[in-house]
């Protein structure tokens, strides 16, 4: 099992009830089902998600307050998941950004260099977690019968300005505090600029999704198409789109501009 980045396509008409035009939509592909074939299960658990996670869509300039964008499901203790600046989880295409494919990941990334910078103008300088990791390596006396280093993590995260960046969401959970492969949060001590920064680590997060489409397919790329009323070994249809899929951005740009995308995070 594994997670699955998909990209719904729903008509206009559905605006009024997105959810229930999901569960219709993704219905034909539940894995726990006795009702579909087999070859056609892909997803037990979906939440909406892209607007805080960096793998949405830009938000096409002059609608950042539209009500009909689609922000994130809050997580399951019902904290909410702000979207970062111009970015969201769907809503009508005609409302989206399709400019330039990294538009969404850049303006992520660029959220986080923010925070980060205006919490390090106000609080006293965190010092680094190298640091840490190494008196927890060599000094016995630094973190005393701290097997898997807890102790040693909780007091680099009990700095200030660290706890102040890494409890706010646009931190979206970059870097690791954990054995065996911590690391700190890259913007942290970063030695080039913003323009730099956004330009590495926006490219690490690929904008391609999975598509289902709005006449029933489930398409995961160039060479794999799955219809929704077919047993995928005898559907004698042909899946849609140009002979050699462009990639589900360049599709999704192509649509009428009041079809309505949500992007769901699944697992499946």
């Amino acid at each position: 099992m594994a997670g699955i980045r998909v990209t719904v396509c729903l008509p206009a008409e559905v605006e009024g009830d997105i959810a229930g035009a999901l569960d219709e939509a993704l219905a034909p592909f539940y894995l726990d089902t006795d009702e579909n074939p087999v070859d056609r299960r892909m997803w037990d658990s979906r939440r909406i998600l892209g607007g805080s996670h960096g793998s949405g869509f830009a938000i096409a300039p002059g609608h950042e307050n539209d009500p009909r964008l689609i922000h994130d499901d809050p997580a399951n203790d019902g904290t909410p998941w702000p979207s970062a600046p111009g970015v969201c989880a769907g809503g009508p295409r005609a409302l989206l950004d399709f400019s330039r494919p990294l538009a969404a990941s850049e303006r992520r990334i660029a959220a986080s260099w923010d925070l980060w910078h205006s919490l390090s103008a106000v609080y006293p300088t965190a010092r680094p977690l190298a640091e840490f990791v190494d008196r927890w390596h060599n000094d016995p006396t630094a973190f005393p019968d701290d097997r898997w280093g807890d102790a040693m993590f909780a007091a680099y995260r009990a700095q200030p300005v660290i706890q102040a960046f890494l409890d706010h969401p646009f931190s979206f959970g970059m870097g690791f505090l954990g054995f065996p492969f911590s690391s700190e949060h890259p913007v942290i001590n970063y030695d080039g600029d913003r323009e730099a920064y956004v330009r590495e680590f926006a490219e690490r997060y690929p904008s391609d999704t999975d598509v289902v489409t709005l006449d029933g397919w489930w398409v995961e790329g160039q060479n794999s198409a799955l219809h929704a009323t077919c047993d995928p070994a005898l559907c004698p249809h042909e899946p849609p789109g140009p002979t050699e899929w462009p990639g589900s951005e360049a599709y999704l740009a192509s649509l009428p501009g009041d079809t309505i995308l949500v992007r769901l995070r699944c697992h499946g």
